[in-house]
């Protein structure tokens, strides 16, 4: 049994001349191109978790503390490097 908005849905099919055919061949791209939006953000994600949630020793160099990932100097004891955002790890 076809309910009132499935007969509206066919109508506007029918309007703009598509057909089923068409609508699979673009869920097809549509869900390529969602999973690979998906692979592209894990990837960001993976990328800031490593940078502001593991913490690295910072370098000390000619008496001055250096961030372990842009090597910029750092203020002993601050928490994150201010010039590129990587967790340090003082204690280690």
């Amino acid at each position: 049994m076809i309910g009132a908005w499935e007969k509206s849905l066919d109508d506007v099919l029918l309007k703009f001349k598509v057909t089923t055919q068409t609508l699979q061949e673009n869920a097809a791209e549509e869900l390529e191109s969602t999973l690979q939006d998906y692979h592209d953000l894990a990837k960001q994600y993976s990328d800031m978790l490593s940078r502001f949630s593991y913490e690295d020793k910072p370098v000390k160099k000619n008496g001055v503390w250096l961030c372990p990932s842009c090597h910029r100097r750092v203020t002993m004891h601050h928490t994150h490097c201010h010039w590129c955002g990587k967790k340090m790890g003082w204690h280690k």
